[in-house]
C-alpha cells in the first residue's frame, strides 16, 4: 500500500505534511499495567522493563483499545492535557517514534 501524504494546517496556521495512513497499535508481544497513573510496559525481545510517564501512558492505552492514528494521540493530550494544538503535535510524534523504536507501540501504514 503507498504512503499517502496530506498537507494541512495546525491551528497556528502552520503548513505541514503528515502520513494520513500511518496507524498505531500495542505491540500483542509485551505486558503491561498501569500503576499509579503511569505504565510499566515489559518488552519481550530485550526482556526490558519501561515506565511511561502519563502522556505516554494515555497514547499506550489508547492504542490498546483500537488502531490510532496522530491526530487521535493530539486530540487525547489536547483533551487531557489543555496543552495547545501545536504543543501536543510536537510531543505526540516524539512519544510516537519513542514507543515505536522501543517497540511498546507498532506502526503501519
Amino acid at each position: 500500500m503507498p504512503n499517502h501524504a496530506a498537507r494541512r494546517a495546525n491551528a497556528a496556521g502552520v503548513w505541514y505534511i503528515r502520513d494520513v495512513m500511518r496507524r498505531y497499535r500495542r505491540n500483542v508481544h509485551t505486558a503491561g499495567r498501569v500503576i499509579d497513573g503511569l505504565a510499566f510496559v515489559v518488552t519481550p525481545d530485550d526482556n526490558r522493563l519501561h515506565e511511561l510517564n502519563g502522556s505516554a501512558t494515555r497514547l499506550w492505552q489508547l492504542a490498546g483499545e483500537r488502531d490510532v492514528t496522530e491526530d487521535d494521540c493530539v486530540a487525547a493530550l489536547v483533551e487531557v492535557y489543555e496543552v495547545d494544538e501545536a504543543t501536543a503535535r510536537r510531543d505526540v510524534s516524539t512519544l510516537l517514534d519513542d514507543l515505536v523504536t522501543r517497540q511498546i507501540l507498532l506502526a503501519e501504514e
